[in-house]
């Protein structure tokens, strides 16, 4: 396959659906092919809406207030790249991760994206994504070595949370999470997460 082809002048059409390496991915203008690999093929990722964002950013301040004062861990927001499988190779970008500091990746392109998942995953159901999906990512996720992924919701506004092992836990508006054994000392209010 002809690396070159895979430049920042492509089209989005241009590269959807092809199977891809992660090092013909790193390539790719992040502005004009927003994406994952899914299986080795290129798909494409929508933007999403501020309320999606606010999301976000209000899931990584609370998870950054915590590595703060526990130094072994890291936050990264933004869709970072995390490599969760090879040949063919997956590529996910979570919403938000949390990583030991040990782990993270300070190279650029290829090199710069984390091997395996997150100790901590949280995904935001964006509004063209499908529960199935998102179900998806979240089994990759924890087969990749996740100790515990957050899927949230904004409408209902509400939480679940997946650790190895362990039924899913619903959490409402009213609850109040926290990281369990993997993330002692974690609690975050679940309405504080959509707070505008």
């Amino acid at each position: 396959m002809n690396v070159r082809s895979y430049d920042a002048g492509m089209r989005e059409g241009d590269v959807a659906g092809r199977l891809m390496t992660f090092a013909e991915a790193a390539k790719l203008d992040p502005d004009t092919h927003a994406g994952e690999l899914d299986g080795g093929r290129w798909v494409p990722v929508t933007k999403n809406t501020w309320m999606h964002g606010v999301i976000v950013t209000n899931v990584a301040m609370a998870l950054r207030l915590y590595a703060r004062k526990n130094r072994e861990w890291v936050v990264s927001s933004g869709d970072p790249g995390t490599m969760l499988g090879h040949g063919p190779d997956t590529l996910r970008r979570p919403d938000v991760g949390m990583v030991r500091a040990s782990r993270f990746p300070s190279g650029t392109g290829e090199a710069g994206w984390l091997e395996n998942a997150p100790e901590l995953v949280v995904e935001v159901k964006g509004d063209a994504q499908t529960f199935s999906e998102l179900m998806k990512k979240v089994f990759e996720y924890l087969r990749a070595g996740a100790l515990l992924v957050w899927v949230v919701n904004p409408e209902p506004q509400t939480v679940v949370s997946f650790a190895p092992g362990k039924a899913p836990l619903l959490s409402a508006a009213t609850d109040v999470l926290d990281g369990g054994d993997a993330f002692p000392g974690l609690t975050v209010p679940v309405a504080e997460l959509f707070e505008r």
